[in-house]
C-alpha cells in the first residue's frame, strides 16, 4: 500500500508529464481552420513573388491599392472593427501629404521595396490562441540580400467572425500593433488638421 504523501508525489509527477503533452496538442488549430488561414496568407504574399511588368513610360501600370491591401491589391478579410479603423485611417491619409507611421512602408512585407525574383515565405507557424482566435507567425523575405534570405517576423491575429476567419490585428517586428499604430496615426493626422 502506498502512503498518502508518496501517492501525491506520484500523482504530481504523472500530471506534470501529461500536462505539457495535452497543452502542446491543445494549441494546434483545427486543420480546416489552419487551411483557410493559410490560404489568406498565401493570397497576401503571392503578389510579392510575381514578376513586375516593365513600366510604361506614362507610369499607368502602377496600381493604387486600397489601404490595407497587399502589393498586388489583394485585400484580406478584416474584422468589422479593424476594417472600420483602417477606413478612418485611410480617409485621413488621403487628405494629407504627411508621412505617418504606417503610410511609409508595406504592412505585410514590412519593407519599402522587394525583389520579386527572390522574395519568398520563409516560415509559417499557426497556434490556437483561444476559441475563435488563431495566431499566425509569418516570416517573409522581401528578397535575397548579401547575407541571404532575411525577413522580419509578422504575427497575424485572426478572429472567426461571422463563420469566417478574418485578420483582427498584426504585431510587427518591433512589438507595435496595427491597431495601436492606426490610432496613433489617426490622432497625429487629426492634430495636424486643426
Amino acid at each position: 500500500m502506498m502512503r498518502a504523501g508518496k501517492a501525491r508525489v506520484v500523482a504530481a509527477l504523472v500530471l506534470s508529464c501529461a500536462l505539457p503533452f495535452q497543452v502542446a496538442h491543445a494549441k494546434q488549430p483545427a486543420q480546416q481552420d489552419e487551411a483557410e488561414i493559410r490560404e489568406i496568407v498565401a493570397k497576401i504574399y503571392a503578389s510579392y513573388m510575381q514578376p513586375v511588368p516593365e513600366a510604361p513610360e506614362d507610369g499607368s501600370y502602377a496600381t493604387e491599392n486600397e489601404a490595407g491591401a497587399s502589393a498586388g491589391g489583394y485585400e484580406p478579410p478584416y474584422t468589422q472593427s479593424l476594417g472600420a479603423l483602417i477606413g478612418r485611417w485611410d480617409k485621413l491619409m488621403q487628405q494629407s501629404e504627411e508621412l505617418y507611421g504606417l503610410n511609409g512602408f508595406d504592412w505585410y512585407c514590412q519593407c519599402q521595396d522587394n525583389d520579386s525574383a527572390t522574395a519568398k515565405l520563409l516560415s509559417q507557424r499557426y497556434k490556437l490562441r483561444s476559441k475563435g482566435r488563431i495566431d499566425a507567425a509569418v516570416v517573409f523575405s522581401p528578397g535575397r540580400g548579401p547575407d541571404g534570405d532575411q525577413g522580419a517576423p509578422l504575427r497575424f491575429h485572426f478572429k472567426n467572425e461571422g463563420g469566417s476567419w478574418k485578420v483582427d490585428d498584426l504585431t510587427f517586428e518591433d512589438g507595435s500593433t496595427l491597431r495601436k499604430s492606426l490610432l496613433i496615426d489617426i490622432a497625429d493626422a487629426s492634430k495636424a488638421r486643426r
